[in-house]
């Protein structure tokens, strides 16, 4: 009953006090045998500490806390208040042991700051640790100066830098250098303001480098102030490298550099006459490339002149150039030449000539061309050393006629031209020949004919012939001229088949051969080769029935060209014997002699060399057609009277109206009789 009454007594006192039952039994005394209960309170068994977070503090802060109860810890919050104001603000907060939490004072102001822990039981009851009393939070930067020593440092150069903290104080304070890009070097570190230290520029490469003061606080804040100078003990490089000048606006060339040093600030040039002791400056330039643009060298007399060009950098060094000889010459060579090197050229042509300059001496000699009466000169060759040669390759050009001359170059580029040589033909390329076809069969005299062309121009054509097939040429003719043709005389050849072509000889003496022109026929024209008579009766020398004329040609003879219709069978006809004085002369007529037949040129062109008839005198006849030979048969006389004749010989003149189965035109040579000279008829 006690027991009871004590524990709604404490029940009671901690509903009044707001503090929950924990629930624990305390059965007997000796469960807690160290507790004394006097009041409600004495049940807080909550123990708390916070760690030192230190003097000074910046950025995120780990806070730390130990704490304990029986009943178990449920939480830590951390607070912060302005130092000695006792205005508490939570700044984080932990639920489990160890108990830390980041704390971000980069939230407050800079200055003096109180910290403290709270501890809260899972009874809820709660202690605060003790204060931790006046920690300073800094997140301000230094202030730190680096004094410049100018953008080109040489020699030994001085660096001053200063530093000030007005939060936690300056710690630290170092002047560094590096190459740019490269690592820092201390030169002077200390505590205190301002930091002073020599830096000795000529154990350094000429180059970028980057000063540095570096200022840190007690708190750790570090401030840095760079300048990128550029290190500068070495004077520059310079050269002239003239040797000719010429012209009212020459141009001096002229090359400096600085390395890595602080760069090239002017190039001046200088010259003077060979001999004195005067320099004159010709000209300054402050940007590369270095130049004296616009030289008036008229103005001087041609001679020998010394030069040379003094640069000066930006860090204050400066170096003369060698003194380089250099010659003014503005008058042209004296003399150029080329030979004549033919007037018609092709592939790879040799050229040589002279050039004369008493002055700086020839560059160049070249050769140059263009289309004759053209404007504009291009270079073909060209050589640099005597005896002057070159080869033109005039595969390069088109055919055609150009003019030549050789350009003589001094080494100023005065230059001088020689007379050219004109109309100088170029040729390359082979003549294009073609052979007009004469057609087949080819009879009498044929004109045959060509076309040929060529840039450089036809020098011949020559027209040639051989048996088809035989590749065997002839020439038929030549000719040098337009239109080139020539007459082909068939009965010089034998007939037959024959290939035809032309080939061409340009001026270059270039040959080119037309497509043959094949198979074409050589075809004479018919021809009387005989005439012979045969005594068919009883009467030697006398015309009778059965005597017998035959007429031979050179070919068998068209029948209907003799006479119209006939196919060379036994055809009546009627033959007429014209009275001579001393010879008498015979013709041939349609059986009833109304037209003459195409046998005999003219009715007086068969002359029987004899006196066989006292008066006009006709015959019966046959003829017939075997092989080439016409063959009259006399019948019986119609008209006239005969008598015997002397011995005698016969000629015979064909009619061109006669033609051979190839439609050709007989000759009308005139045929005497073969063999001994005996009595006809």
């Amino acid at each position: 009953m006690r027991r009871a009454l004590l524990w709604l007594a404490f029940a009671a006192v901690a509903a009044g006090t707001g503090v929950t039952a924990s629930g624990a039994d305390f059965t007997k005394a000796s469960s807690s045998p160290g507790n004394t209960f006097g009041a409600a309170t004495d049940f807080n068994t909550v123990a708390v500490s916070m760690t030192d977070p230190g003097a000074t503090l910046r950025g995120t802060v780990a806070l730390q806390a130990s704490a304990s109860s029986e009943r178990g810890i449920a939480q830590v919050r951390f607070q912060t208040s302005p130092g000695g104001a006792g205005t508490w603000t939570t700044a984080c907060t932990d639920t489990q042991a160890p108990f830390t939490c980041d704390y971000d004072t980069a939230g407050v102001a800079d200055g003096v700051r109180d910290l403290r822990a709270i501890a809260v039981d899972q009874a809820g009851y709660e202690r605060t640790s003790a204060v931790v009393a006046s920690r300073r939070i800094d997140n301000t930067l230094p202030t730190v100066t680096l004094s410049d020593p100018g953008a080109y440092l040489t020699g030994t150069e001085t660096l001053t830098s200063t530093a000030s903290d007005a939060g936690s104080g300056l710690a630290s304070l170092a002047v560094a250098y590096r190459p740019a890009g490269g690592s820092w070097t201390t030169l002077c570190s200390g505590s205190t303001s301002p930091r002073s230290c020599a830096l000795n520029t000529t154990t350094l490469t000429d180059g970028s480098y980057e000063l540095r003061g570096r200022a840190a606080d007690a708190a750790g804040n570090v401030a840095d102030l760079a300048l990128t100078r550029t290190v500068d003990n070495n004077a520059p490089t310079v050269s002239i490298p003239l040797t000719v000048l010429r012209g009212a606006a020459a141009v001096a060339n002229m090359t400096a550099a600085d390395g890595a040093g602080s760069g090239i600030a002017r190039v001046t040039a200088q010259f003077r006459p060979v001999g004195s002791s005067t320099w004159s400056d010709v000209c300054t330039d402050t940007e590369a490339p270095y130049e004296c643009a616009g030289l008036d060298t008229t103005a001087y007399p041609d001679a020998l002149y010394e030069a040379r060009a003094i640069a000066e950098d930006n860090a204050g060094f400066s170096t003369t150039s060698a003194t380089q000889t250099v010659r003014i010459d503005n008058t042209v060579p004296s003399a150029a030449t080329l030979a004549n090197p033919g007037s018609s050229l092709s592939g790879a042509v040799a050229l040589s000539g002279t050039a004369v300059d008493v002055g700086s001496g020839i560059a160049s000699w070249t050769v140059q061309y263009r289309l004759t009466g053209a404007g504009t000169w291009s270079d073909a060759c060209s050589d640099a050393a005597t005896p002057y040669a070159c080869s033109w390759a005039t595969t390069s050009v088109t055919d055609g006629l150009y003019d030549l001359r050789a350009l003589a170059l001094d080494k100023a580029g005065n230059s001088t031209g020689s007379n050219p040589l004109t109309s100088i033909r170029v040729d390359n390329v082979a003549p294009v020949v073609s052979l007009a076809d004469p057609g087949s069969p080819l009879t009498g005299t044929v004109s045959l004919q060509a076309t040929a062309t060529d840039g450089g121009g036809i020098a011949s054509v020559v027209i040639e012939r051989s048996v088809a097939g035989a590749n065997s040429w002839t020439a038929v003719c030549t000719d040098t001229s337009v239109p080139f043709a020539c007459a082909f005389d068939v009965e010089d050849v034998n007939e037959g088949s024959y290939d035809f072509r032309a080939r061409a000889t340009d001026k270059a003496g270039r040959t080119a051969t037309s497509a043959v022109v094949a198979a074409r026929v050589v075809d004479h024209a018919p021809a009387g080769t005989d005439i012979q008579a045969t005594n068919g009766g009883s009467n030697p020398g006398r015309f009778e029935g059965g005597d017998v004329l035959r007429l031979s040609f050179s070919e068998p003879m068209a029948p209907a060209s003799i006479l119209s219709g006939w196919t060379g069978g036994s055809q009546a006809i009627r033959v007429a014997i014209a009275n001579g004085s001393s010879t008498d002369t015979m013709d041939f007529l349609t059986s009833n002699g109304a037209s003459r037949l195409n046998l005999v040129n003219s009715a007086t062109d068969l002359n029987l060399g004899a006196d066989f008839v006292s008066n006009a005198t006709t015959f019966n006849a046959t003829m017939t057609m075997s092989g080439s030979t016409v063959i009259v048969t006399l019948g019986s006389r119609i008209t006239g009277t005969v008598k015997t004749a002397a011995i005698g010989r016969m000629t015979w003149r064909p009619s061109a109206l006669a033609k051979d189965v190839a439609g050709n035109a007989a000759s009308t040579a005139q045929v005497t009789e073969s063999g001994t000279n005996d009595r006809d008829f």
